[in-house]
């Protein structure tokens, strides 16, 4: 086999170091400069944008590095004063900024830090003191956190940490390096190979705090091998700041061409990485350069391409296809190398180098698994440890060693490998002897201390806790029962455990942490964990004694084992219905009882969420060609087993998801919200089912005018909360009752002292006496109160403020029956249920827009529309509709003749005074995002291009306003009386509806835009832009950037925003379906092409709000800059 560049590791590399003329990287980049300037060495992509769709290549050669180098040391010199070898930071994306700014450091003589974005403010800041960091350069889409670490760093030491943005911020790095010239650049420094050059740094998911390690310049350099790698280019999708550097130096000692994925610019997914190699193609073609031979990834990246039928063709092409960073499934890269993929697996570490790989003869050896050792050998010592595997101890002599840790100057690795049976000196990668734990996106942490921690904190419900997730997307986590806890059901245990977990949780890295239908409860064990002498869990046979509990964590199988080959058509539902019994069962810890799960029972209300959605959508995958993929909100969109085992028999029969057209599919959604009204329409006896004699006095107490005594659902939402506050320094109220949804009325009691403190708002020394919190469950009869407490509040309650209602676009309209739209029958039951001697309490019902947001008219009327296709699409504005239609029918056919009303709320926004908002809301993650990205979107230009020649129009309502307008509406008497003829504000006898919103159009998003330009650097791009950079950050190295809560709304914003036609999809796998999701405003989200240039009439309005009237003028300057301001802080 011949030797290339990409597979000869360190031990080989000693017989390849002819012709090296240089000790330092310094050396190397003049050397190479003069005498081979002209090579290109490194490839980088100007990205294509909707604007100019082109991708274009920057192939630069040593005589550009060495340019571009000297340029930007100069400017360096500028910002940091430091003494020579002082170590400088770097926080920044891969890219040429990256490439430049560490190279110029290195020649200026100052040791690089190469910080991984995904590292927290404080172990930032730990790093720096740990290597007297004085400097910390930023590129500008860090800058937040570059802050932040400062910061903290403050905490730690006096003299603090600078940040510096990186010198080449504002400029296009290519333009400097072709107009610049080295005739005035500063001298290297004067540097020794033993010198650092750099440092790399430990995850520190092991002990909480990474680790510097740091690199020589002949560490760097001086151990590579020198060959001739002219012709063979090679592709990394690894970031520099990680394994990208050793790549960069390994093909530059041999001349060789290395191109880098634009991860700043892009997410990694298989279209990607095929136009970055069809970019280097093309180019290698019309430069006579080299091709790309070598493709080097990370397994996820690995298995995109391998599932992508042009990306496959594109491996198959290569010499050579390696990876690394994590273990690759081993059915995947058997599929690989049975289609004719050179796949290789690469070994190495940042503390001894490149160490393995398994290059062989690939046409006679398909073991890819199996690193050789081969020359250099003797320096690989496999020690042997418990079940057959052995742990690689690195000698003392082996070419490169940034770490020791034993006294003989060896390095004992903690990973564990497995000899091949037949081949000599072949090892295969098997676990770590330390117990930690590597995810399949290669983010580790050590499960140990969790444990620990989780056991320790319930030593009396559990013996042991062992988290898993090797190889998997996320962990979980096996709890066994301790002797005195045998008798504790599975929900009752897993329940005592949560809390536990949740404050773990939030300690811990986000891909550590273990969300709760993770937690397996065990049987006691009899035969305890096998332990080592230390008294740690021997993780390998703990995990191979529970597999078959592990597997099934992640795993839903087809009822009784069955193969979907082996279930007919037949007994497909009866299938599906065991699978959601199953699923159902496993995401709530509880035994579920058959009998409550019938065929049409409504999933949602029935406990699947979000993560229970995927498992069931992975069974029913079973059941399903393969040519035929499942919707990811498969499970939601349909709602039902009956409905799921249609689609399945449909996808079975060749047939598509849908059953008709999406007309067809409209007309059958306006029936079911037609039936649903007319089912929830009809109202219990309104006969007092108070007696007469019992409520008298009460009574008497309610109609008396003293004040009035309002019932408020909802209060801890935004507007509930603002609502309250209000209510409660208005001396007109009287009493104030709270239904709030809480298994007890303490923890009621804390959400409204939450939801109140978390906004700014108050609490007055009168909370106490002047509120009652009431535990409530508004789709119970009873709301879920007390005989009794229903008795008193029915004689005694003047106003019904409904505002409760889950705001989650995803949901389907099905899943609000049960539960909102029975909520408000039952409080119309409520009301209609007070003394008969008395007129009923008046009830406000609060709608949204949304409800009527396809109305065709050029004015929105104050009005019921009964048509249901004016409504908005998604279930939650169709469910506002059907409830408006049971108000209605109120109003109509009960005592409840105007003393009912439709408030429709429109788009709510930050306190006037505070800019406090809500955090999971459209605008304010939109907004947020330009932290992470540096731009934010067009959104005027995307409306036009939807024909809304107005553009993106502002109409927002402070949510204070907006609640001193509900007050004001609670307080007015025009509908004290229930004779219509004495009521001058319904006209023809219709149901009183108001808008609660801000008609003003004079605002829109570039006004915005230029606000924030005056006090914020960022970019205004166009939407496809935009998407596009969103999309990149699921692919970011950084938890903050790759977990970004905008993520979860880029499907909705696609759809809201883009001018074609956008597919019906998911906002994100994972979060299809979560009953917390808030993927709008605080009513309805941001509005859709058609409702964004819609008027709304508010004459009436205006009559019974005064208040409202002055809106027109909030939303400024001034007020803008006080909502970006929250939001910088606390989005």
């Amino acid at each position: 086999m011949d030797t290339t560049y990409f597979t000869c590791t360190l031990g080989q590399a000693v017989n390849h170091q002819a012709g090296k003329r240089y000790g330092t990287i310094n050396d190397f980049i003049a050397h190479k400069a003069s005498s081979c300037p002209d090579t290109p060495v490194v490839g980088f992509y100007h990205v294509g944008s909707e604007s100019s769709p082109q991708w274009n290549p920057n192939v630069l050669t040593f005589k550009d590095i060495s340019r571009g180098t000297a340029r930007i040391s100069n400017a360096l010199l500028k910002h940091i004063v430091s003494e020579h070898g002082q170590t400088v930071a770097l926080l920044c994306p891969s890219s040429a900024d990256f490439l430049f700014t560490w190279l110029a450091l290195i020649r200026l003589g100052y040791p690089a830090l190469l910080v991984a974005p995904q590292c927290s403010p404080s172990a930032i800041a730990q790093l720096c003191k740990t290597c007297s960091v004085r400097y910390l350069l930023y590129d500008e889409a860090y800058g937040d956190l570059a802050g932040k670490a400062s910061r903290e760093a403050e905490k730690l030491d006096d003299a603090g940490l600078s940040t510096v943005l990186l010198p080449s911020t504002g400029e296009n790095i290519f333009d400097i390096i072709r107009t610049s010239t080295e005739s005035s650049a500063t001298s290297p420094a004067i540097m020794e190979d033993e010198h650092v050059a750099y440092l790399h740094h430990t995850s520190g998911t092991s002990s909480g705090t990474p680790k510097p390690i740091p690199q020589t310049h002949h560490g760097a350099l001086g151990v590579l091998p020198t060959l001739d790698g002219r012709m063979s280019s090679s592709f990394t999708t690894t970031p520099l700041y990680h394994g990208g550097v050793a790549d960069l130096f390994r093909a530059w000692t041999s001349n060789a061409l290395i191109w880098l994925f634009p991860g700043k610019e892009l997410p990694i997914t298989a279209l990607n990485v095929r136009k970055c190699l069809d970019v280097a193609a093309t180019w290698a073609k019309d430069a006579s350069g080299p091709e790309v031979k070598y493709f080097s990834s990370v397994p996820y990246v690995l298995q995109m391409m391998a599932e992508d039928a042009e990306g496959l063709k594109q491996l198959q092409r290569m010499d050579i296809v390696g990876v690394g960073g994590a273990a690759l499934p081993t059915e995947v890269g058997d599929n690989l190398v049975r289609d004719g993929v050179n796949l290789i697996s690469r070994f190495g570490s940042a503390e001894c180098g490149f160490l393995m790989s398994s290059h062989r003869d690939y046409a006679n050896d398909s073991e890819w698994q199996f690193l050789r050792s081969g020359p250099g050998k003797d320096y690989l010592r496999f020690e042997p440890r418990e079940d057959g595997l052995s742990e690689l101890v690195i000698q003392h002599g082996w070419p490169h060693m940034a770490k020791r840790n034993r006294k003989n100057g060896s390095y004992a690795t903690a990973d564990l490998f497995a000899p091949h049976s037949t081949i000599p000196d072949a090892w295969r990668y098997h676990s770590r002897s330390d117990s930690q734990l590597t995810l399949i996106t290669g983010k580790k942490f050590d499960p140990a201390p969790l444990e620990d921690a989780i056991q320790a904190s319930a030593s009396t419900l559990l013996d042991d806790v062992l988290i898993f997730g090797n190889g998997q997307s996320y962990p979980g986590a096996l709890l066994f029962r301790s002797a005195d806890a045998s008798s504790i059901g599975d929900a009752e245990l897993v329940g005592k455990i949560v809390p536990i977990v949740e404050k773990l949780n939030r300690e811990s890295q986000g891909h550590a942490r273990i969300s709760r239908n993770m937690l397996i409860a065990m049987a006691h064990l009899d035969k305890k964990l096998e332990k080592s002498s230390k008294g740690t869990i021997l993780r390998t046979k703990a995990e191979e004694r529970f597999a078959e509990a592990i597997d099934a964590a992640y795993e839903v199988s087809l009822p009784n084992g069955k193969d979907a080959t082996e279930i007919p058509d037949s007994e497909v539902q009866a299938a599906i219905h065991e699978i959601v019994l199953r699923v159902a069962g496993q995401s709530s810890g509880q035994e579920v009882g058959n009998e409550d799960l019938t065929d049409e029972t409504d999933l949602f209300n029935y406990g699947i969420d979000s993560v229970a959605s995927m498992r069931i959508r992975q069974a029913l995958s079973e059941l399903t060609p393969r040519s035929a993929a499942l919707p990811l909100s498969v499970v939601q969109d349909t709602g039902t087993i009956s409905r799921l085992s249609e689609l399945v028999l449909r996808l079975r029969a060749g047939q598509g998801a849908k059953p008709g057209s999406r007309e067809e599919e409209e007309q059958e959604q306006h029936q079911v919200m037609l039936d649903l009204a007319k089912e929830y329409s009809t109202f219990g006896t309104s006969e007092s089912s108070c007696p007469p004699d019992s409520s008298s006095s009460s009574a008497t107490t309610r109609r008396g005018n003293v004040g009035k005594t309002v019932l408020l659902t909802g209060p801890t939402g935004s507007s509930g909360a603002h609502l309250l506050s209000q209510l409660l320094s208005n001396s007109s109220i009287l009493k104030i009752h709270l239904l709030v949804r809480g298994a007890t009325s303490t923890a009621c009691r804390e959400r409204i002292h939450k939801a109140l403190s978390s906004r700014r708002l108050p609490v007055p020394a009168d909370f106490d006496a002047r509120v009652q919190i009431h535990s409530c469950k508004l789709s119970d009869p009873n709301l879920g109160l007390s005989s009794k407490v229903y008795e008193q509040l029915a004689g005694t309650v003047d106003v019904i403020v409904h505002l409760a209602w889950s705001v989650n676009f995803l949901l389907p309209l099905r899943s609000f029956k049960s539960t909102h739209l029975a909520g408000i029958k039952n409080l119309i039951d409520f009301a209609l249920s007070s003394p008969k001697s008395l007129p009923p309490p008046r009830m406000i019902f609060c709608s949204s827009i949304a409800a009527v947001s396809n109305h065709t008219g050029p004015h929105i009327p104050e009005a019921i529309l009964s048509d249901p296709s004016t409504s908005g699409p998604t279930g939650y504005a169709r469910s506002k509709w059907v409830a408006e239609q049971i108000c209605t029918s109120a109003h109509e056919t009960t005592r409840l003749k105007n003393r009912i009303s439709v408030a429709r709320v429109g788009q709510l926004s930050g306190a006037s005074d505070s800019g406090v908002w809500n955090a999971s809301e459209a605008y304010p993650l939109m907004l947020s995002s330009m932290k992470v990205t540096r731009c934010l979107p067009d959104l005027d230009g995307a409306r036009r291009k939807q024909e809304v020649e107005e553009g993106e129009v502002l109409g927002w309502l402070p949510v204070d306003v907006a609640a001193r307008a509900f007050v004001e509406d609670i307080l007015g008497d025009e509908h004290e009386k229930s004779d219509p003829d004495e009521t001058t504000k319904s006209v023809d006898g219709r149901i009183p509806v108001t808008h609660f919103l801000n008609p003003s159009a004079n605002v829109t998003w570039s006004d915005l835009l230029s606000w924030l330009a005056k006090n914020e650097e960022f970019e205004t791009v166009n939407v496809q832009e935009w998407f596009s950079r969103l999309e990149a950050l699921q692919e970011s190295h950084e938890e903050s950037k790759k977990n970004h809560p905008a993520l979860k709304l880029l499907g909705f914003w696609k759809k809201s925003y883009s001018f074609a036609a956008v597919p019906d999809e998911p906002i994100a796998e994972g979060e299809t379906a979560g009953r917390d999701a808030n993927t709008g405003r605080g009513d309805e989200g941001v509005p859709s092409s058609a409702e964004a240039g819609t008027k709304y009439e508010m004459a009436k309005t205006y009559e019974r709000m005064p208040s409202l009237r002055s809106s027109e003028g909030l939303v400024n300057e001034a007020y803008i800059l006080k909502l970006w301001a929250w939001i910088k802080e606390n989005v």
